[in-house]
């Protein structure tokens, strides 16, 4: 059922708001939190916000998840609290993720919890110049096994530009997996408010006489139409040419404890580049698609397994997470 907050301690709903700001695919924000009492939890896997077309093994469900519990181990230590936890989860598609207790602690490190209000994804005005070498040292040494960069104009570059576009235009043009999308497209004010969750113009970076457009004329019908279709792969091909490059983060293999760690890299490393001052964008169409998918690991001569392609560079824009749940909605007893 569901909790009157006022019923939990607001040291914990302080941090659980924290990490309700963590990143999703398509910003389903796939969380439930179950509460046990005052000082013990179970974060969950909400089944009616998996995306089966685009993520049919649950993968990058389970990268959100564990993205959602890195945001919330590093707010509870900020706000003084040991987290203790234990995978509960034999499968990604298992509803019971992660069990946590909270302890009360004077000695752990405290983290920025600013940054975590501060990161978003960021679509447009990149800069094609090169990350410096000291911002590209300061990202690769959060895990130098896991992060490597690779320039737009590298060889490597080129191919995941190249190959990432005709990724994302196979999958706009699937039926299935473009009506999957158009659910989570909020073209009413309303249903943004009310739902508080998915893709609205504001968090896709649409402006001025465009996003009249989208408000007024688009709808969930309109998302299947090849007009709506070839603009969306315009639009990619236009980001894929207009960035510094690609961020690769890659796991040791695909069992449950490795993804829970590179889930949880890829929120520190979305932190860390937005600390920095770089925009940062995470595109996965060439995990999602095959032929792409078999071949990305080769291609790339990587010894790991690829989890996420993010576009990175210097950007003019700045806005922090899209639109979010209240508490209340995903909190239950």
């Amino acid at each position: 059922m569901k909790t009157p907050l006022k019923t939990i301690p607001e040291s914990l709903l302080q941090i659980l708001a924290y990490a309700s700001l963590s990143p999703s695919g398509h910003n389903t924000q796939p969380w439930k939190v179950k509460i046990l009492s005052s000082d013990e939890l179970i974060i969950q896997s909400d089944p009616a916000r998996w995306l089966h077309e685009t993520d049919p093994a649950n993968r990058v469900t389970f990268l959100s998840l564990s993205a959602f519990f890195e945001t919330f181990s590093q707010a509870s230590s900020s706000i003084g609290f040991e987290t203790q936890f234990e995978l509960l989860a034999n499968t990604a598609k298992d509803i019971d993720v992660f069990h946590i207790k909270l302890l009360p602690s004077t000695s752990l490190p405290r983290y920025n919890l600013g940054i975590i209000k501060s990161r978003g994804t960021i679509r447009s005005n990149y800069s094609t110049r090169p990350l410096e070498p000291l911002h590209i040292d300061l990202i690769t040494k959060l895990s130098p096994d896991s992060i490597i960069y690779f320039p737009r104009r590298s060889e490597k570059g080129k191919w995941i530009a190249e190959n990432l576009l005709e990724a994302i235009r196979q999958q706009i043009f699937d039926d299935k997996k473009q009506t999957e999308l158009s659910y989570w497209l909020r073209f009413s004010r309303k249903e943004a408010e009310e739902r508080g969750d998915g893709l609205t113009a504001e968090t896709l970076e649409i402006g001025g006489f465009e996003k009249f457009f989208w408000h007024t004329f688009f709808s969930r019908k309109t998302a299947l139409s090849n007009f709506f279709r070839n603009r969306a792969v315009n639009m990619a091909n236009e980001q894929l040419n207009n960035c510094s490059g690609f961020v690769v983060i890659s796991s040791h293999n695909n069992s449950l404890p490795s993804l829970f760690q590179t889930g949880r890299l890829y929120q520190r490393f979305g932190l860390k580049v937005t600390e920095l001052g770089i925009a940062h964008h995470a595109m996965s169409q060439l995990m999602e698609e095959n032929p792409w998918s078999t071949q990305l690991q080769h291609q790339i001569k990587l010894p790991a397994i690829v989890q996420f392609v993010i576009r990175v560079g210097y950007s003019t824009v700045t806005h922090g997470p899209s639109i979010r749940r209240p508490l209340s909605s995903f909190v239950e007893t």
